[in-house]
């Protein structure tokens, strides 16, 4: 089989390589991929920013359809399923037993730690599969995995109150995830971006209460209007703009909360004493965790989230490389790629 393979460390290093079919071992489920889509951790891996073990086939984003299990009933071929990527852990620590895998030391994600999902087939244990929902289109499933992250960081680690008030910083498609899930539990969101992200913000307005373009629009002064002066409830923090993230101080209200979702990729300054004066709450979110899981099938089989309007291309991983220099320059929304054989 085929696969995108990170091949050693440094920005770039990958190619298509030819791999080895992998057997599923005792409790492990071999999926065969229909479609993996481009997450911003590979992104950050492609620019060497992010922790990988080459050689290693990328891709953690998936759907697809059992082709075969090992010492395992819980899945039969041809159940149509998505999976938790981090798949490698111990099993024994304070997190695995809260369900908190991807908190484990001995963690390892497939895409990054152990092979992903670029390619035909990807082997999981039994515990890591989860089923589509039927009325769900079987590509359009590979996004479960990023509305599992949004899921964690906006109705488990930072939850909002119906009536909050919430912005949504980088309209890419964590923001617009992460605005679906805000409006399903209630919240009254403000979405936004610059003038590179004009098409994303008008996408955007089919979630969100209000788009903004900061470059045009005082974003501080419109929040404050929209809450009476105080600031917003919430800022989830999407884009992993390091200015993004100063703004937020400025944005939230006294004792509100930040949540950071996009990750970073390398060190930035800030002014902490604003946040001290304010008493703010400043979290992060990172991957899933399994009661995020639960939650994610719950929504999309109750059916209130829009997956495909974030998918911009589905196209052959053999175009590997025009997919990642069109997100790179921002151009599309979510890509997805198809196995080639």
């Amino acid at each position: 089989m085929k696969g995108l393979v990170k091949f050693d460390h440094g920005p770039v290093n990958m190619e298509v390589r030819e791999m080895p079919v992998p057997a599923p071992g005792s409790g492990e489920v071999r999926v065969e991929i229909r479609a993996a889509g481009i997450c911003g951790t590979d992104i950050h891996i492609y620019k060497d920013e992010y922790p990988y073990d080459p050689p290693v086939i990328m891709g953690h984003e998936f759907s697809g359809v059992v082709d075969g299990a090992s010492g395992t009933d819980a899945y039969r071929p041809g159940d149509r399923v998505t999976g938790i990527p981090t798949t490698v852990v111990c099993g024994v620590c304070r997190y695995c037993a809260a369900g908190q895998h991807s908190l484990c030391d001995s963690r390892k994600s497939i895409g990054s730690g152990v092979h992903g999902v670029f390619t035909k087939y990807v082997v999981l244990p039994d515990w890591a599969v989860r089923r589509i929902p039927d009325h769900v289109d079987l590509a359009i499933g590979a996004l479960s995995e990023p509305l599992c992250c949004c899921v964690k960081a906006v109705s488990i680690r930072a939850p909002v109150t119906a009536g909050d008030v919430a912005v949504v910083t980088g309209p890419g498609p964590i923001g617009m995830l992460t605005t679906q899930v805000a409006k399903a539990e209630g919240a009254y969101v403000i979405l936004t971006g610059t003038s590179e992200d004009v098409e994303r913000l008008e996408l955007g307005a089919r979630w969100a209460d209000e788009t903004v373009n900061i470059e045009e629009t005082d974003l501080l002064e419109l929040v404050r209007e929209r809450t009476g002066g105080y600031g917003a409830d919430l800022v989830y923090e999407c884009s992993g703009s390091a200015a993004a993230t100063r703004s937020a101080i400025d944005l939230v209200r006294k004792q509100g909360t930040i949540m950071q979702i996009g990750l970073h990729g390398g060190p930035f300054e800030v002014d902490f004493f604003p946040a001290e004066l304010k008493e703010i709450e400043i979290k992060t979110s990172f991957a899933g965790s399994l009661d995020a899981w639960d939650r994610t099938m719950a929504l999309l089989d109750q059916r209130k989230i829009e997956l495909e309007p974030i998918v911009s291309d589905v196209v052959p991983l053999t175009e590997w490389e025009h997919a990642f220099r069109r997100l790179l320059d921002k151009e599309g929304m979510k890509i997805l790629f198809e196995p080639v054989d």
